[in-house]
């Protein structure tokens, strides 16, 4: 990772660090991973103070950024934040872990974050696992999940390798579609029974499928994948045994096609959630809501989480950082100097107001996943002014 990403990192779990109440102490008096030791924060007699304390690139009013030089350091800045680890009531009872170059196993482990199970994602590289996510997991300690036969690590997939000194398993299969289908049996069973619905995500381009997690993980709504015209085995039998589901297709025509919508419809009833394009498509699952499915955002008073379709891996981050108390949907962009119009018009249509009183409005927030590379700051710069809480007239009478 660049040294300056790195900065940028520490400073961020400094700020999310900063929040956590109570007067305990870390356990074992040691200060948990990238919290600066007294004395190691900048200082006014320092050069540059202002820059080194992290803004505007970490936080602003209403955005925080998570500036992992890549996805790996992203779900290791995320975990952190959402879990300081500073007393035994804020560590996870399991975290799970994915290999840095598979996306699909990553969108559909999303569902482990969801309850009652709630395992953040961590990326192992290959069949080794880097300094970022090590130091976590090690700082983390998970405490085993009960439900899960006291794991402490949930491996997905054939190369994540299994921490030493902790107690792990193992979710796996002979392909991505067979994966996805074991975790959703896996979660049935930690669950006790099938999710009401299913989202079927395309398993071949990621930026279409990215959105799932946030969702999946929100809801405990198993994420499956299809081909664009083809629905494989592992699929159509995990669908089955929901025993008829809604079903969402997730995505337009041109990635997954009708007749794959044919192919499902004996199983369950079937609906799509669409965009023409993978910004758009994300925010058209922001918007929807239909008997228990979808965000349903379409007013003020949200997290939202903004990650670059050039990361797939960090669906995974917006999945952790879409419960846990953040409950944030999953925004998408494909440019990092600019925000697109589309997400500009949505967080235009959701921005929060307020007639006399400010104490009264509520909030919106943007957690930014990346570093200024992956998004710019003229980027976060518009977010934090289209979020913010703005005057507005009352109505004439």
């Amino acid at each position: 990772m660049r040294s300056g990403a790195l900065l940028v990192l520490l400073v961020t779990l400094v700020l999310a660090g900063c929040s956590i109440g109570g007067g305990d102490e870390p356990q074992g008096g040691a200060v948990p991973t990238g919290v600066a030791a007294t004395g190691s924060a900048p200082t006014s007699s320092q050069p540059e103070a202002a820059q080194k304390l992290g803004f505007p690139a970490v936080a602003t009013r209403n955005t925080v950024r998570v500036g992992g030089g890549d996805a790996v350091a992203d779900l290791a800045g995320v975990a952190s934040a959402v879990f300081p680890a500073t007393t035994a009531r804020d560590r996870p009872d399991v975290v799970a872990l994915v290999d840095k170059d598979d996306w699909q196993g990553a969108v559909a482990g999303s569902l482990l974050n969801a309850q009652p199970l709630g395992a953040p994602l961590l990326a192992s590289d290959g069949d080794k696992l880097p300094t970022a996510t090590s130091d976590v997991i090690a700082r983390l300690k998970p405490r085993g999940a009960n439900l899960a036969r006291d794991v402490q690590v949930i491996r997905i997939g054939s190369k994540p390798p299994a921490p030493p000194g902790m107690k792990s398993g193992k979710i796996s299969a002979a392909d991505s579609y067979g994966t996805a289908a074991a975790i959703d049996r896996f979660f049935t069973a930690i669950r006790g029974k099938p999710s009401p619905h299913v989202i079927v995500a395309s398993g071949q381009e990621a930026p279409y499928a990215m959105p799932a997690a946030a969702w999946a993980a929100r809801s405990g709504d198993s994420v499956l994948f299809t081909k664009r015209t083809s629905v494989p085995r592992a699929t159509m039998q995990a669908i089955a045994a929901h025993q008829k589901p809604d079903i969402y297709v997730l995505g337009p025509e041109r990635v997954i096609a009708t007749s794959v919508e044919k192919k499902l419809e004996p199983l369950g009833t079937v609906r799509r959630v669409e965009g023409p394009t993978p910004v758009a498509n994300a925010l058209a699952l922001a918007r929807y809501s239909r008997r228990g499915f979808g965000w349903g955002v379409t007013v003020p008073g949200y997290n939202f989480s903004l990650a670059n379709t050039d990361r797939p891996l960090d669906a995974a981050a917006a999945a952790t950082l879409a419960t846990n108390g953040v409950f944030a949907p999953m925004l998408i962009t494909n440019v990092s100097a600019r925000l697109p119009a589309d997400v500009t018009s949505y967080l235009l249509d959701v921005q929060p107001g307020y007639e006399d009183d400010p104490s009264s409005g509520v909030y919106n927030r943007v957690w930014i996943l990346g570093d200024t590379e992956t998004i710019s700051l003229r980027a976060q710069g518009r977010l934090d002014q289209i979020t913010r809480l703005i005057p507005v007239e009352a109505p004439s009478p």
